[in-house]
């Protein structure tokens, strides 16, 4: 089961640095000024099924904006399944350290004190102060200097890790529905089940539960997940409901194939991006369904359209489908091109097509040379379905850049034509024999290479 992890402290103690290293991201903004995250910021953990939970600050300001990042933060407290409390070494032990170790304390979840910017000798003295505060699993890193941060990895791997992909039905494919509150997810899968199955209000945070509704489309069965897209929260005033990501995540993590939808009259909110971003990252197809078109006259269903292109730049392939769930505009097609989706990722990929593939890629643009060399992309295979994945073995591959990896990703999937799902393209370089292997030289060799020492030494 994936497991949340919420990184809490003081602020400017490094936490959103932390997390950007924790997720291989620049999700969080990072300044060297104190208040600066002040939403919760979700990102999937490298090497691991954990989502991770940035913070804002916890301070003893009791100002209103200070008082909903607060809520925030408290919010990201309950819902997570282990915390992390980071503190600054520099600053040593603070009074609202030892005030929030408390807090953290009062949840009775596993806490892991990290004490973070030990960049040198000196502060490493420092860190005996923290005893204080009674924690027993310590880790001392500093990110500046990328200290510490294998360990940190390493934990977060053993908390909640990788866990294997679903299996492949060829009978029964599960489409999870998750979207913000109120978007229409259960009007969804009414229209789509023919019938009321799940409650449905105008009051956003109706459904409180994962419910599976199973229906037959194209002679297969189908269960159709409905999400509970938000939980109630307290200590704030004017937004009684929130978005909840567990549910969510749960459902992306269960389900072959993920519909994901958002409000037409407001397109895509920063919400709307994170919960995208995870669907992708854990390696399910996407088709983004804009609901309640019917609500809109063709301008702006035109301006949708370019908003949603400007905001999917970097996932073109995303599958954008119109419909109004309560008029039933769409909705038919909309469960086929999720089948299609899922198919499109689970297909076996034959060798000869891939490397046929892979010699036009070179071709038409061969890797740039990288020093003396060139990289040597030799051959390619399938390493995996839903979501595909295409090794390929060469030689100085760790030297090709970035941009030349995302040219050989987007030429496969333009070749093979995948339908809204993400591809994985992995690039392994083969071992050289000789690198360790050490050069033992016969007796007649040796006496040989002595003769020639001592012949140019004369010389």
């Amino acid at each position: 089961m994936t497991s949340i992890v919420a990184i809490v402290g003081r602020p400017n103690v490094g936490k959103s640095s932390i997390f950007n290293l924790l997720t291989g991201s620049k999700t969080a903004l990072v300044a060297d000024f104190s208040g600066l995250t002040r939403d919760r910021q979700y990102g999937k953990a490298k090497g691991s099924s954990a989502i991770l939970i940035d913070t804002g600050g916890i301070s003893s300001d009791s100002s209103d904006l200070l008082a909903s990042v607060h809520a925030q933060t408290d919010f990201a407290i309950q819902q997570a399944d282990f915390l992390l409390f980071v503190v600054d070494c520099k600053d040593g032990l603070l009074g609202l350290d030892n005030d929030i170790s408390k807090k953290l304390r009062k949840t009775n979840k596993p806490i892991y004190l990290i004490i973070n910017k030990v960049d040198g000798q000196q502060d490493e003295s420092k860190t005996h102060e923290f005893s204080e505060l009674g924690l027993k699993d310590i880790f001392i890193i500093s990110v500046a200097h990328n200290k510490g941060m294998g360990d940190l990895s390493d934990l977060i791997s053993e908390i909640s890790p990788p866990e294997e992909l679903n299996e492949i039905s060829e009978t029964r494919v599960k489409i999870a529905v998750i979207g913000r509150p109120n978007v229409g997810k259960s009007t969804l899968i009414n229209q789509l089940s023919g019938g009321q199955r799940v409650l449905v209000s105008p009051e956003s945070g109706t459904t409180r539960d994962s419910i599976e509704v199973p229906i037959t489309n194209q002679g297969k069965e189908v269960i159709l997940v409905d999400t509970a897209g938000i939980r109630r929260k307290r200590s704030v005033s004017k937004q009684t409901e929130k978005f909840s990501v567990g549910q969510s995540i749960e459902a992306i993590r269960k389900s072959n194939v993920v519909i994901h939808l958002v409000d037409s009259e407001e397109s895509l909110v920063d919400q709307d991006m994170h919960l995208l971003g995870l669907a992708l990252s854990l390696g399910r197809p996407v088709i983004l369904a804009p609901n309640k078109v019917d609500l809109l006259d063709e301008k702006q269903i035109e301006d949708l359209k370019n908003q949603i292109l400007r905001k999917l730049r970097f996932a073109k392939y995303i599958h954008t489908h119109l419909i109004s769930a309560k008029t039933g505009l769409g909705v038919k097609s909309l469960i086929n091109l999720a089948q299609d989706a899922y198919f499109s990722s689970s297909k076996d990929l034959n060798t000869a097509l891939l490397n046929k593939i892979l010699i036009s890629a070179i071709k038409q643009h061969p890797p740039p040379l990288k020093g003396r060399f060139r990289p040597k992309l030799r051959y390619a295979h399938q390493g995996g379905r839903n979501p595909p994945v295409v090794i390929i073995h060469g030689n100085n591959l760790k030297k090709l850049s970035n941009s030349y990896k995302k040219y050989i990703e987007n030429y496969f999937r333009e070749e093979i034509n995948f339908k809204s799902t993400p591809l994985v393209v992995e690039f392994l370089e083969g071992k050289n024999p000789f690198k360790v292997k050490p050069n033992r030289l016969s007796v007649r060799q040796k006496k040989k290479r002595t003769r020639v020492v001592k012949q140019n030494k004369r010389q």
